[in-house]
């Protein structure tokens, strides 16, 4: 059992906020934004945010909560059998497999900071651009050695404690968030052309919205609030019973949402005014925002500051990661604090290295797919939406809805459940994670 607890509700919000706002809001929600039509895929994450993102965020915390201790031995707890705690296995284990790749394109991220910052992205031919990102992500022993420095920061940070490291550390980062994203947007504001940008963002055309469009909102919610993934049962396992977690969930949601939106506010009016293609896929910050950044008489310091707010919502993610698997390490294992964050550290960095090598010449292929390839099918087609299933599942049919309303409801004079929570977590929930691991099997 963990002896970790959140100083303040507040300190709760804000680190599990910045676990959430990650690089899922800044990196991949544009680009899956831009290949689902810009407002027409907006329109359905937000409903998607409403019905589904709020509800299984809640149901996962209040599990950690209610079992006072972490993932790998809080289900097994509650179910009361040693059997359960597979689904926490099963979070851990995509956690520690997204934040292998995860630092890999961190390490992208420092190196584009470091050319920015140095000059030598401005110096490139604007034909090159392109092809630098292939330069930089083949250069395997910078890569390499970028990956270890990030992780010895990491360690850094967490053997500090959960106050002293974590919530520090995270609140300080939220706060440069604010603030770089802030003047981005602004900054975008002010470039010719930034309304077609906007008119594309926020004038939803209907006609978009289909299965395909549903199914990617859907996916980026997961990818984006965390769930799935162990961290927020750890998280919710640090929390005092006291708590209103339902409005704590929702402000949770609510800051990452925000953060999302206004990555959209900031990128897409750059992009048009420099009449670029808001649908470039995952190359969309490497490629089309360089070449943005190229174009500008001061590029260099936009993108320097752009690449900055990248690395601190990746690295703010990072860490929250790290302090919950550590955590559930320890626990199960009755390991020592800095046996279990190195062994966790150690199991994220032999994961980042294999995914590395998917950039040289000639790439280990299994199944015709790199190491990276099936890191992000197997964690955000399989694991992300099963472990999420199984939760709901064991939320529902296990503890039960009456038992989960009486621990939501605890502490609060205020809070009210009504049935739609019911209806949400015994059928909306898990038909929606059906219907994405179906999808997701049924289109590989």
């Amino acid at each position: 059992m963990s002896n970790n607890r959140w100083s303040s509700k507040f300190s709760f919000i804000i680190t599990t906020s910045a676990f959430a706002i990650g690089l899922g809001n800044v990196w991949r929600f544009p680009y899956v934004a831009g290949e689902g039509g810009g407002a027409a895929f907006l329109l359905v994450y937000l409903v998607l945010i409403l019905l589904v993102g709020i509800p299984i965020l809640t149901i996962e915390i209040a599990l950690g909560r209610m079992s006072k201790t972490t993932v790998l031995l809080g289900f097994g707890k509650l179910g009361k059998k040693p059997f359960w705690n597979s689904i926490g296995w099963l979070g851990a284990i995509a956690c520690i497999l997204i934040m292998g790749f995860y630092i890999m394109i961190m390490a992208w991220i420092g190196i584009y900071l470091w050319e920015c910052l140095s000059g030598e992205i401005s110096k490139l031919p604007i034909s090159s651009i392109s092809g630098h990102f292939d330069q930089v992500a083949s250069n395997l022993s910078v890569v390499i050695a970028v990956t270890f420095a990030i992780m010895i920061a990491v360690f850094f940070v967490i053997r500090q404690g959960l106050k002293s490291g974590l919530e520090r550390y995270a609140k300080g980062m939220m706060f440069g968030l604010v603030v770089l994203i802030l003047g981005l947007s602004i900054w975008a504001a002010t470039l010719d052309g930034a309304l077609e940008g906007y008119r594309w963002l926020l004038s939803p055309d209907f006609s978009k919205i289909n299965f395909k469009v549903i199914m990617s909102a859907m996916g980026q919610l997961f990818f984006s609030v965390g769930v799935g993934m162990a961290v927020t049962f750890v998280f919710g396992s640090y929390t005092n019973t006291k708590d209103n977690l339902v409005s704590s969930t929702i402000w949770i949601v609510l800051a990452d949402t925000f953060f999302a939106f206004l990555s959209g506010l900031m990128l897409f009016p750059a992009i048009f005014s420099f009449n670029l293609s808001p649908d470039s896929g995952p190359n969309l910050i490497f490629v089309t925002m360089a070449t943005v950044f190229h174009k500008l008489e001061y590029g260099w310091a936009v993108g320097a500051v752009f690449f900055l707010l990248l690395f601190l919502a990746g690295f703010s993610s990072l860490i929250s990661a790290v302090q919950g698997l550590k955590d559930s390490f320890k626990d199960r294992y009755k390991l020592s604090n800095n046996a279990a964050l190195l062994s966790v550290i150690g199991s994220i960095l032999l994961v980042s290295i294999a995914a590395v090598f998917s950039y040289t010449d000639d790439p280990l292929l299994i199944f015709g797919k790199t190491v990276f390839e099936i890191l992000d099918y197997t964690t955000s087609t399989i694991l992300l939406p099963l472990g999420g299933l199984l939760t709901v599942l064991f939320a529902g049919h296990i503890i039960g809805y009456k038992k989960l309303r009486g621990h939501l409801l605890e502490g609060t004079k205020t809070l009210k459940l009504h049935s739609f929570w019911k209806v949400v977590l015994l059928w909306i929930l898990p038909l929606s994670l059906i219907i994405i691991l179906l999808n997701g099997l049924l289109n590989t």
